[in-house]
């Protein structure tokens, strides 16, 4: 799992505070050395950090297997079962297993039917 939480020391370095008002002359000339284009650069920083932490989170809860955070993840419907198991029933078909009518899954409703169709044949 590649998620950890943003810290304050990681954005410190990135935090547009810690620029200049303006730019400023190159370090030759007595100036901090900021230019216009990584004035700019340095508006980016903490956007884009954001971004690639964010886009590492989803790959987190997109991952499968023992150890993804989507395995960690508990929904409630019952006892152990996660946001894994979730997006794995999903994936392979089961949505009938966790729709609900009158009490029961749409899932055993479906059988009923089955069952009631195929005595009408038999």
């Amino acid at each position: 799992m590649n998620t950890k939480k943003i810290l304050e020391t990681d954005i410190q370095s990135l935090k547009i505070a810690s620029l200049p008002v303006r730019p400023t002359a190159s370090r030759e000339l007595g100036g901090r050395g900021y230019s216009p284009r990584q004035m700019r650069e340095a508006f980016d920083k903490l956007p884009l950090y954001i971004i690639a932490a964010f886009n590492s989170l989803l790959d987190d809860i997109k991952s499968e297997g023992e150890g993804s955070l989507s395995a960690e993840i508990p929904t409630g419907i019952r006892p152990g079962h996660t946001l894994a198991d979730l997006f794995s029933d999903l994936t392979n078909g089961n949505l009938a297993a966790y729709l609900q009518i009158d009490g029961k899954t749409l899932a055993e409703h479906l059988a009923e039917i089955r069952l009631a169709l195929q005595s009408l044949t038999d």
